[in-house]
């Protein structure tokens, strides 16, 4: 990520280096020394070479002005009719001999050179960086794991022969009649105290215990759903009878010769006593003794 920004930071530096060599030489014949008359002269000790004028343009962009000691104190020192503060010794014992001569000019280069270098530069550097940290992140995962194939790769190609010959196997034989457990003395130790479940008799030793119960349970839950559902099958048919003789509605099954009774009642009469009312059971034979005598007729 930090890559990645500061490249975007220096082909936006590279672009813009235009505007940075600009504004320094714009400067430097604004507020230095050169041959012009005494009172002519800027004396600033930031620009009175063009390396230190574009250094100091620089530092500028970044926010650093000074725009009272550059441009206010020198513009009224100007004006000053007595000139009293024009041999005052400044900072670190250098004669504070700062000047605007060319105030208008001075005033105007700065005002473009606040508007385009420190608010829209530097906008447009933390826009870039922004827009840099999210295509980062979305493709976070996939660098990630291209870096951890170069990693490999690079192991592979490192590491000898031998090694990668017993971990990368193009073949492994399995024999299924080999008992897996071979753990020397140790699987000894274990299959006499612990009861080593990697062998086959603690295998079957386990699913007999567990097994068969399990087996079971599920066995006679499915046995006990199964009668239920017979119970309620015969209680809706019983229920569709008694529908169908008390609506007189006949079918197949009871056309039939006076005095026969059918499979299904022979059957299904047990069933009477068993799961319905004595009233139920009263209803259900007079209505099958009144279907008999209308069918007679």
């Amino acid at each position: 990520m930090f890559l990645e920004i500061l490249q975007t930071l220096i082909k936006v530096l590279i672009v813009f280096s235009i505007l940075i060599v600009a504004f320094g030489l714009a400067f430097y014949i604004l507020l230095s020394r050169f041959s012009l008359p005494i009172y002519s002269q800027g004396d600033h000790l930031s620009f009175r070479t063009v390396p230190m004028s574009l250094l100091r343009t620089f530092t500028m962009m970044l926010g650093e002005i000074d725009f009272i000691g550059t441009y206010v104190q020198p513009y009224f020192r100007e004006d000053d009719p007595t000139g009293a503060d024009f041999n005052r010794t400044g900072f670190g014992g250098f004669e504070s001999n700062k000047h605007l001569p060319f105030p208008v000019p001075a005033f105007v280069m700065l005002g473009i050179f606040m508007i385009l270098m420190p608010i829209l530069l530097m906008n447009l550097l933390i826009g870039l960086a922004v827009g840099d940290i999210e295509s980062v992140r979305r493709n976070a995962q996939l660098k990630r794991l291209a870096m951890q194939v170069l990693l490999h790769t690079e192991l592979e190609r490192n590491l000898p022969k031998f090694l990668l010959e017993k971990v990368d196997k193009m073949e492994i034989y399995e024999y299924p009649n080999e008992c897996k457990g071979k753990l020397g003395f140790l699987d000894l130790v274990i299959r006499k105290w612990f009861c080593n479940p990697f062998t086959e008799d603690a295998i079957d030793m386990v699913l007999e215990s567990n097994g068969n119960d399990v087996f079971t349970d599920e066995i006679d839950k499915l046995k006990r759903k199964l009668n239920e559902i017979q119970i309620h099958l015969d209680h809706q048919f019983m229920f569709l009878r008694l529908i169908v003789h008390k609506m007189d509605i006949k079918t197949e099954t009871d056309e039939r010769d006076e005095g026969t009774s059918s499979n299904k009642e022979l059957q299904f009469a047990p069933h009477l006593s068993k799961t319905f009312s004595p009233l139920v059971r009263h209803r259900f034979l007079t209505t099958k003794q009144t279907n008999k005598s209308k069918s007679s007729l």
